[in-house]
């Protein structure tokens, strides 16, 4: 199974953006990704096309189960 931890951003122009974290730590807590949102917000570390990131509008992780089809 694989899981990743998605972000999803509210950008300055109105518009959603996503960061991706493969295979995130199990124990992940709301307070570790409220800091850092904190820090990305503070410091404008990532801007996408010139935007920055925003506010947090949802964090989520999503866990995909892969079965291969034989013959």
């Amino acid at each position: 199974m694989k899981k990743t931890l998605i972000l999803v951003f509210n950008r300055a122009d109105g518009k959603t953006s996503e960061l991706v974290v493969s295979e995130p730590r199990e124990d992940v807590t709301k307070a570790e990704v409220d800091a850092f949102v904190t820090k990305v917000q503070e410091t404008k570390f990532f801007l996408i096309n010139g935007m920055a990131l925003m506010s947090l509008k949802k964090a989520f992780i999503r866990t995909v189960d892969e079965a291969e089809i034989t013959a």
